[in-house]
């Protein structure tokens, strides 16, 4: 913990992210936290307290949408092997699947141009249906928000029930996570970007920080959680424990296997197992993480997240580090250290 926090703190120091919050959480039931800098720094600077509650981005995808598509396949309300045009008959192409969503390999775009002009969510779903795909589907990954935004609709359409409302009946409330919501206490939580566009300008608190999810009005499948670490270790320990409480245990066991690889334009390694990603050398986890045991994710807004399970382990870390401006956001290169602190210590300790 000391090691991490001294890292964390010389990143504060040297302006590559205002602060951090981050957890330790192992199998035993025992959770390590710690928080390092500033809330915010613009238009003041605020100190953290350990009570900031975050914009996590894109952990909205495995925290929420991916557990809630598996709770509804869980329940037989849909499977891996349904096509998206049989429950949202405006979607036009009819051969793309509910496992090509979760593994972002439906052939759809990865995000939507200009999503800084998208005024509400009639837009985002006329420009979603109104896409041609890139790639055949199944056949390449493409991280893609677009593809998460389409199985919070579906998860809509099949529940009958917002995402806010379902994730807080099968996720927020069993596992006891009380500061978890797309609607947060705006006075907890750190700010992200200052925005200036003709949809809106100011400083984001407490407003989702994406562009699609905001004109989503803060709640869809690709982001919109605000979390804190102590809520989202809990989330971990379920996993850990496989205690059943959101997730039968053999649907959680379905999250960890490798689904698809690739490689993307730049050379690099891509491992998708369902909604997740599985760890790469230099990658988020650190380096001596088990592949097959190994499910991770990260948020665009300086979160990550990563659960071990064959040594009982598993990390988060909530940033915001896009504040003031994304520009200065440089948390990234202190992820793979910080997976190799715990994980060496780990392995020493035992």
């Amino acid at each position: 913990m000391r090691e991490i926090s001294d890292l964390l703190k010389t990143g504060v120091d040297l302006g590559d992210f205002p602060g951090a919050s981050y957890a330790i959480v192992y199998k035993n039931n025992k959770i390590d936290y710690d928080y390092i800098g500033y809330r915010q720094l613009k238009p003041f600077k605020v100190v953290n307290d350990g009570q900031e509650i975050y914009d996590c981005a894109s952990l909205t995808k495995v925290i929420c949408t991916t557990t809630m598509v598996m709770k509804l396949i869980e329940e037989h309300k849909i499977s891996l092997t349904t096509l998206i045009s049989d429950i949202l008959p405006k979607f036009r192409h009819n051969d793309i699947t509910i496992y090509q969503l979760l593994t972002h390999s439906s052939g759809l775009p990865a995000d939507i141009p200009n999503a800084k002009s998208l005024k509400n969510r009639d837009m985002v779903l006329t420009k979603i249906y109104d896409f041609d795909l890139i790639n055949k589907p199944g056949n390449r990954i493409v991280y893609s928000d677009v593809g998460f935004i389409l199985l919070g609709i579906i998860i809509e359409k099949i529940t009958g029930k917002m995402l806010d409302v379902y994730a807080d009946e099968i996720i927020f409330k069993p596992l006891n996570m009380i500061d978890s919501s797309y609607h947060p206490v705006k006075e907890r939580c750190a700010p992200t970007e200052f925005r200036d566009d003709d949809v809106y300008r100011g400083l984001l608190i407490g407003q989702v920080h994406d562009e699609k999810a905001f004109a989503l009005n803060g709640v869809a499948g690709h982001a919109g959680l605000f979390s804190t670490v102590k809520d989202i270790s809990k989330f971990i320990m379920s996993i850990l424990n496989n205690d059943g409480l959101v997730l039968k245990p053999e649907t959680v066991d379905l999250l960890f296997p490798l689904q698809i690889s690739d490689i993307n334009q730049q050379g690099k390694e891509l491992f998708r197992s369902l909604g997740w990603e599985k760890p790469t050398m230099g990658g988020t986890a650190g380096d001596e993480v088990s592949f097959e045991n190994t499910i991770l994710h990260t948020g665009f807004t300086g979160c990550n997240m990563w659960v071990e399970r064959e040594k009982g382990i598993g990390f988060v870390m909530l940033s915001n580090a896009v504040h003031p401006l994304r520009t200065g956001n440089n948390i990234l290169k202190y992820r793979n250290q910080i997976g190799n602190i715990i994980l060496t210590s780990r392995r020493v300790n035992r």
